[in-house]
């Protein structure tokens, strides 16, 4: 399909970033575009938590004046994005802070909030997370209105999925970009550690917590990236390297790539692992091993311990994090925040301390295995999206939506992509992750956008 025929809201950063340069489309017809898509279809997913209409247009007059006049400030100029409710929006309630009625609204914008105003995107909203107060509707999968778009509820990936916003951000403790991503047939970016500034973000885990991008293809991944990728003076754990040009990475190369396949630990999740995954997932590996990669098995014996350290750090760092409130939240709060508030309590400082010393044996045996291999691949998901009901109690999302593939990645600080590899037999997406050595976020875009231009899964939208 031309561009000139495709729907606006079907059309990725990528495309929409050459029409408003060549001003062959308007900003505001962008916006206006995306707005109408919010009416007519989010009532139906309920992924958006608040929608920010007149000020969205509003700085879409202001791209589109500054383009005219022939300043064109970088690929997100005019482009219509969103936000988890995580992130802090000034003047716009947060309400997953949950400090009181009339308390909600933040004073400042994220680090990533203000970098993507100043490169000029459009801002239409906060998404739906889980945790947050009152009766509120759960999400919708675009795939399938009748199961979970992942865990975390989660507006991010139903929204972006849907064509509702060019892209989403994040947030991922133990899967929570990754997850909804898999679920909804979406590109998902946890980035290394302290890549991308955690300031104005409420937090689930110090420790493990990774603010990043969902988009549609590759391509978009890497001009988010460009934007909110860098040192942040702001955020403590925030680490000063050198940024590169994320697009110079768009090569379809992967001539000399060793890709690493951890089979022992795959083979331990069999009993948990859907074996349509399985097979969608070792199509996706041939696939590359035919582009140019060569596939290796890995053996990682500290995987198979990995999700338990993760979740138990996880625990204890957001019941840290407001054990000044504990009380009020547990009358308040919905289902899921109060269960990770009790799970947070039963945790011992030698349990977390056991943890943290499981996470450097991690870090070891990962560290060891990058000076073989370039990229580790294995499956992004245990399972396809659960059915709804019941999936805003904590138990039933672990037990559907269980970490396994995704919280060592959390634990061990490394940067990680997923992307779509195929759909099932009920047409519900499933995904490949890639995982790479910290900060080497050029060999994962690399290796991810080569697969896609071979597999072209974004081609396929779903039905909504």
């Amino acid at each position: 399909m031309s561009l000139a025929h495709k729907p606006t809201f079907h059309l990725t950063i990528d495309e929409a970033r050459h029409l408003i340069r060549s001003k062959a489309l308007s900003p505001v017809e962008l916006t206006r575009g995306f707005l109408d898509r919010i009416d007519s279809v989010d009532g139906k997913l309920h992924s958006y938590l608040a929608v920010r209409a007149e000020e969205a247009l509003a700085e879409a007059r202001v791209a589109e004046a500054e383009i005219l006049q022939g300043y064109y400030g970088g690929p997100l100029h005019g482009i219509p994005v969103a936000v988890k409710d995580q992130y802090d929006i000034s003047g716009l309630p947060a309400a997953i802070r949950m400090k009181g009625p009339n308390e909600y609204k933040s004073t400042e914008d994220a680090t990533t909030v203000a970098r993507l105003r100043g490169a000029g995107a459009v801002l239409l909203g906060k998404l739906m997370m889980s945790g947050q107060p009152g009766n509120l509707p759960q999400t919708c999968n675009p795939w399938n209105l009748d199961f979970s778009p992942g865990g975390s509820r989660t507006g991010p990936g139903a929204a972006t999925a849907a064509g509702l916003c060019m892209a989403s951000l994040g947030e991922d403790t133990a899967g929570s970009i990754r997850n909804p991503a898999s679920l909804s047939g979406l590109v998902g970016f946890k980035p290394t550690y302290g890549r991308v500034s955690r300031h104005g973000l409420a937090p689930l885990s110090w420790s493990l917590d990774h603010s990043g991008p969902m988009t549609w293809v590759v391509e978009d991944i890497a001009h988010m990236l460009q934007v909110i990728a860098g040192y942040d003076p702001k955020d403590p754990t925030s680490i000063p390297a050198p940024l590169p040009y994320y697009t110079a990475s768009l090569r379809e190369d992967l001539k000399g790539y060793v890709i690493g396949i951890p089979l022992n630990y795959i083979e331990e999740t069999k009993p948990r692992l859907d074996p349509e995954i399985l097979t969608l997932v070792d199509r996706a590996l041939i696939e590359l091993e035919s582009l140019g990669a060569r596939l290796e098995n890995v053996t990682l014996p500290s995987l198979k311990v990995a999700t338990l350290p993760n979740a138990v750090i996880y625990a204890n760092e957001f019941f840290a994090a407001h054990r000044n409130e504990v009380g009020r939240l547990l009358k308040a709060s919905a289902a899921s925040r109060r269960a990770r508030l009790y799970l947070g309590a039963l945790p011992s400082t030698a349990d977390y301390i056991q943890a943290q010393r499981v996470r450097s044996r991690v870090k070891r045996e990962f560290a060891e295995a990058f000076t073989k291999i370039d990229i580790l691949a294995l499956p992004a998901q245990l399972q396809p999206a659960p059915r709804l009901e019941g999936t805003d109690a904590l138990a039933t999302l672990y037990k559907n939506l269980r970490p396994d593939f995704a919280g060592p990645f959390n634990l061990a600080r490394l940067p990680t992509l997923c992307l779509p590899c195929g759909l099932n037999h009920a047409r519900m997406p499933v995904a490949l992750q890639l995982v790479a050595k910290p900060f080497d976020k050029p060999t994962l875009l690399r290796a991810g956008y080569t697969y896609q231009q071979h597999a072209k899964h974004y081609e396929e939208r779903p039905p909504i």
